[in-house]
């Protein structure tokens, strides 16, 4: 017998796969892509393979894929490792990632963890464009 969780996750695989790909690696740089003065596209850098998130102007929904570093060319990128919430997760380990779907079915967000398994980034497709926020701990 096949329980909703089981669908979910064999329907999910290919988006959770590029998760697997990066293992515990830590977070060596991130940069980002501009486009109309959006966000549509974050390179997270884990020395061998990197995330690729992307914003599709479609239907405002978020696509990952894992790549090998060495194949991306980072021209036209612009560097955003100095800046908050990355300046202070370089360095640390990928933790745990997670899709988020909204209520119409549509995979628009991730949340990420690093050094742990508690999220701290949410990255979501609002308008064409990659909103990266930190998420909040509860005590």
């Amino acid at each position: 017998m096949t329980t909703g969780r089981d669908e979910v996750a064999e329907v999910l695989a290919p988006v959770l796969s590029a998760f697997h790909s990066i293992g515990e690696e830590p977070l060596q740089a991130v940069w980002w892509f501009c486009r109309d003065g959006s966000t549509s596209e974050l390179v997270l850098d884990f020395g061998a393979v990197s995330l690729v998130v992307i914003a599709d102007e479609n239907d405002d929904s978020i696509g990952i894929a894992g790549a090998e570093t060495v194949t991306l060319c980072n021209a036209g990128r612009t560097c955003g490792s100095h800046l908050e919430p990355w300046s202070r997760l370089i360095g640390k380990p990928f933790g745990w990632g997670w899709v988020t779907v909204n209520q119409q079915g549509y995979c628009d967000g991730l949340l990420l963890s690093f050094g742990g398994i508690v999220p701290q980034v949410s990255l979501n497709v609002v308008a064409s464009s990659i909103k990266v926020a930190t998420v909040a701990q509860c005590a």
